[in-house]
């Protein structure tokens, strides 16, 4: 089991760990129910999987296995700002608030990531 087998895996795991937080937070989010603790350790452990997921593709960058396509370094660097895009939208469209819909915009961003998660898998060589 190579690191070209281990980033692959972990790229399906991360894409399916996001759409299944996605789901919770919509499911949390029309219950009315702010984010608890354990919905941000979902996307804490996302997130530290997405930071793993990076390590391994430049260690492969780094010893010859990169990717012909730019754009999957980019989703790459994307997917790693899943914190960071939830903290910069929930202070642009909820001032910082710790509400409901601070769970819409966890949920919302963790579908993103699916996505960004699906393109650049399907970028990937």
């Amino acid at each position: 089991m190579g690191l070209p087998f281990l980033h692959g895996l972990l790229s399906r795991a991360i894409v399916l760990f996001a759409a299944m937080a996605g789901a919770y937070g919509l499911f949390e989010y029309f219950r009315k129910r702010p984010i608890t603790p354990s919905y941000w350790g979902i996307i804490v452990v996302g997130n530290l999987a997405t930071l793993a997921q990076g390590i391994i593709g430049l260690l492969l960058a780094l010893s010859g296995g990169q990717t012909a396509e730019w754009t999957h370094i980019l989703y790459g660097i994307t997917a790693l700002l899943w914190i960071p895009i939830i903290s910069f939208l929930n202070q642009q469209f909820n001032k910082g608030e710790h509400n409901a819909r601070e769970t819409l915009i966890v949920a919302l961003v963790s579908l993103f990531e699916m996505g960004v998660g699906l393109r650049a898998i399907g970028t990937g060589s």
